[in-house]
């Protein structure tokens, strides 16, 4: 049986010398700008990676409060500094406080504190929703509903924050929640009524009665200006007096 072996191909000189010169080109050679496309991509990438482990690594002190402020192994008050060690962190975003600051399993003044440190920023994106929230939320403490209608106040000039949950807020039996309330109506729907009402409120000779002299103060006091500011977060420190907030503890900041 006679055996066939496939034919060989035969390369001539020319096409041996182009493969060997194939073989001696550069990776630059080859691939021209892609291997400068593939080299600053790399670069990129590595650049990333340090960027977020830079990131992970600076936020270690928010990781650490954060996970004492949710060890119920820890005594409460080692849990109370861990959330003043968030409050005064820049760091820390508003929606990282709201959902600490909600979070029943965390001492009542620590709670507090985390719901204070809100201010406008927190009415972002949707200031319409953030004041629903307040207004109607169930099961809430008046203090924590005290804290949360702050930030409503802060955002009043520059959102048009919609009537009804304002108008409930009006109602609440708490005469603070009252005030930030009444001085929301004021400065962001223009209510006429809602000045006159906080006047009202502001001659009561109570711890709530001194807040809503404050807001009354700031109402007063030029748009946008730090005065105004100033007199908003008067209005918050008074407000540690009321009995629901003093019934908490010592608040140490």
């Amino acid at each position: 049986m006679n055996q066939r072996f496939p034919d060989l191909p035969i390369l001539s000189r020319e096409e041996v010398q182009r493969s060997e010169q194939a073989a001696r080109l550069t990776q630059t050679e080859k691939y021209g700008g892609l291997y400068y496309l593939g080299i600053g991509g790399l670069f990129v990438v590595l650049g990333l990676l340090g960027w977020f482990g830079w990131s992970v690594w600076s936020l270690r002190p928010v990781w650490s409060a954060v996970y004492a402020l949710n060890d119920p192994q820890r005594p409460d008050q080692e849990r109370i500094e861990a959330a003043n060690r968030l409050a005064e962190n820049p760091d820390v975003t508003p929606r990282q406080l709201w959902d600490l600051a909600l979070n029943r399993s965390v001492p009542p003044l620590a709670r507090y504190r985390l719901a204070t440190t809100l201010d406008e920023r927190a009415l972002d994106p949707d200031a319409s929703a953030y004041a629903l929230a307040v207004a109607r939320s169930e099961g809430w403490p008046d203090w924590l509903r005290l804290a949360l209608v702050r930030p409503l106040a802060y955002g009043a000039e520059r959102w048009a924050l919609p009537q009804a949950p304002l108008a409930e807020l009006r109602t609440h039996a708490e005469p603070a929640i009252q005030a930030w309330a009444a001085y929301c109506q004021a400065v962001s729907r223009k209510d006429e009524e809602a000045g006159p009402a906080l006047t009202e409120l502001a001659r009561a000779p109570s711890a709530a009665g001194a807040v809503a002299l404050a807001l009354e103060k700031a109402l007063h006091l030029p748009a946008s200006s730090p005065e105004r500011r100033n007199a908003l977060d008067e209005a918050t420190a008074l407000g540690r007096k009321l009995p629901t907030v003093e019934a908490l503890g010592p608040l140490q900041e």
